[in-house]
């Protein structure tokens, strides 16, 4: 019990000095050469990126749409820090909606966190889309009000309309030393608190879609890097020092076209208030480390600006993904 007392007091910790530091996280606007964005009125073939804030992501692909982490209610932190009750914001969840697509094919969820599954339940009812998590964000999902949860673990295989989506193992950054709420809230009723939503199972997941390949996680150690495979873009978790640490070393594994860090923004802060740095995020080493890699375009995405991924100029030199990611527990997993 005292471990836990003092992990808990190390978090709230963590999210008062985030209070304290709001005023001094600088805008997208400082790096705006770098945002990546369809011009009005442009052809929209090929897969289109939408940002919806944090880690959440929609791609979309000849009327078809998958979503990741999304999150829109971005609960304030003296709520989280406090441990008060936090619930989806039912208003800014339909505002989020607008901007995406009406029906989804599903969802995927890269762990169990306030600010990747707290609005999931809701957004599920809202698109008909399906969900893909780990054991324990489904579970979580459903304690929370979502009718159904297809379960997956590192090494399986979904095929959802286009999309064919790999599920690979992903370790979740650390703050002072331990991973924030892992395994310490309540493990049954309806989740209340931010440390009822558990860290549970982190995933990653590469998507083939369109004959490209689309890497992301939310984040990550050294421990664990993507595979060794090479990906027209990777979305790769940038909050924590513990990501940056391993940058390098993820991109010398996906050797993406475009690299695009993400969980960069503060996700206290509402999504009508425009984007921000948070306060724990280093975007000027992210940068350096970026320029290492020559062949990888670093990009930033704002708040529903959808950009389509260009075609590769030479489709073929793509290295397809390797027998053994095939090779997993393949779809039709009956549902729960």
């Amino acid at each position: 019990m005292r471990g836990i007392l003092i992990i808990r007091g190390r978090v709230r910790f963590f999210f008062f000095l985030t209070l304290a530091t709001h005023a001094f996280g600088a805008g997208i606007g400082s790096y705006a050469h770098l945002v990546a964005a369809d011009s009005p009125g442009s052809a929209r073939e090929g897969v289109r990126v939408t940002y919806l804030g944090t880690n959440g992501y929609q791609f979309e692909f000849k009327g078809h749409a998958l979503l990741v982490d999304p999150y829109f209610s971005r609960v304030d932190v003296l709520s989280v820090a406090l441990g008060s009750r936090i619930q989806p914001n039912a208003s800014r969840i339909n505002d989020g909606l607008g901007h995406v697509a009406t029906k989804a094919d599903a969802i995927l969820v890269t762990h169990g966190h306030f600010d990747h599954l707290l609005d999931v339940p809701a957004v599920l009812a809202k698109t008909q889309a399906r969900l893909v998590a780990s054991a324990s964000s489904v579970d979580l999902a459903k304690r929370a009000g979502a009718s159904f949860g297809d379960a997956v673990r590192p090494g399986d295989v979904r095929r959802i309309g286009p999309w064919k989506i790999h599920v690979l193992p992903a370790t979740h950054d650390r703050l002072f030393g331990k991973v924030p709420f892992d395994q310490t809230g309540s493990q049954a009723g309806e989740p209340k608190r931010a440390a009822d939503w558990i860290c549970g199972e982190p995933l990653a997941f590469l998507i083939e879609v369109n004959g490209q390949h689309i890497y992301i996680d939310s984040g990550g150690t050294p421990a664990q890097l993507p595979p060794n495979e090479r990906v027209d873009l990777a979305i790769l978790g940038m909050a924590l020092p513990d990501s940056r640490a391993r940058l390098a070393a993820a991109l010398a594994c996906l050797r993406p076209r475009y690299v695009l860090p993400s969980h960069q923004d503060d996700f206290f802060r509402p999504l009508s208030a425009g984007f921000q740095f948070g306060p724990l995020t280093d975007f000027a080493f992210v940068q350096r480390e970026s320029a290492q890699q020559s062949r990888s375009r670093l990009i930033l995405l704002d708040y529903f600006r959808p950009w389509t991924l260009p075609a590769a100029v030479n489709p073929k030199s793509q290295t397809r993904v390797k027998s053994q990611l095939g090779n997993g527990r393949q779809d039709q997993a009956p549902r729960s």
